[in-house]
């Protein structure tokens, strides 16, 4: 089985062959390689910033934003204007390209700034193409890069999903006393409170909780079977997008409910197997 991608020098990554057990179309693939691309580009600036003094843009009590995130952001669009110039890109620092496309990519390009931003190791770069379906947004590609710890999270319709380029496939665990559940705390007053009922309920029944601060990771962690669920009330879509594609191409399950702000939605992702959703609000 040959894998779907490989290394090819110190932070970059490219497509190396199809998975002959599923099949993808072209453009899918053509589609991931470009994300492949993008992330490996904007995980070597991130690296090569990472610990140096950084310029703060934003700084609110929960949340920090950093120049570092913009440019990260328009390094990766130009890498997808460069192939894909009618498409749009919906990042979360900025929404560029054409607005009416049929394809449209969902950026975070720096997930977990605060953990960058503390010199805490933990952070990723997330891509996802989505193809319009009626009056739907459909994933069709996706990417998770950890510049840190040099893992690349691989997914697009009609492929196995990878962890540098090798299949991945969510935990098999069934009783949450087993289980290790991910937990976000997103940045206001009702989000944080609907989460401390969830960590509540669940803390007595898990083997343990973790609160990671990059939610593109926690789903990535879900996805390879690191962990067996992953929680959040209010979190952006350009956070679990390239995630969630990977998660359920690796066998896990999704629930999501737009929450009324634009992109924002409550989750539930988990290796479906777990009672989760018996146990969250």
């Amino acid at each position: 089985m040959k894998a779907p991608v490989s290394k090819t020098g110190i932070g970059s990554w490219s497509i190396e062959g199809s998975n002959p057990s599923l099949s993808a179309n072209l453009k899918e693939i053509n589609m991931l390689e470009t994300a492949i691309a993008a992330a490996s580009a904007a995980g070597k600036l991130l690296k090569q910033n990472f610990g140096t003094k950084l310029d703060v843009n934003a700084a609110t009590q929960h949340d920090i934003k950093l120049a570092l995130d913009e440019q990260a952001q328009a390094l990766i669009t130009r890498v997808i204007l460069a192939d894909f110039p009618d498409h749009c890109i919906l990042g979360e620092e900025a929404i560029t390209g054409n607005q009416q496309a049929d394809v449209r990519w969902v950026v975070d390009p720096l997930d977990g700034t605060v953990n960058y931003f503390y010199n805490i190791p933990h952070y990723a770069v997330s891509i996802a193409a989505q193809q319009r379906v009626g009056d739907r947004w459909e994933t069709v590609a996706g990417v998770v890069l950890d510049p840190e710890r040099d893992e690349l999270f691989t997914g697009a319709k009609g492929q196995l999903p990878a962890l540098n380029g090798q299949p991945i496939h969510v935990s098999d665990r069934v009783e949450l006393s087993q289980a290790i559940v991910s937990i976000g705390f997103f940045k206001n007053e009702e989000t944080i409170r609907k989460s401390l009922v969830n960590f509540q309920n669940l803390i007595g029944r898990v083997r343990k909780m973790r609160l990671m601060g990059a939610a593109a990771l926690d789903v990535a962690y879900v996805a390879c079977g690191r962990y067996d669920a992953y929680i959040e009330h209010g979190i952006k879509l350009w956070d679990i997008c390239a995630g969630q594609l990977i998660l359920e191409l690796a066998g896990g399950q999704v629930t999501s409910a737009p929450t009324g702000e634009a992109h924002t939605l409550d989750v539930r992702m988990w290796n479906g197997k777990l009672p989760v959703e018996a146990l969250v609000q």
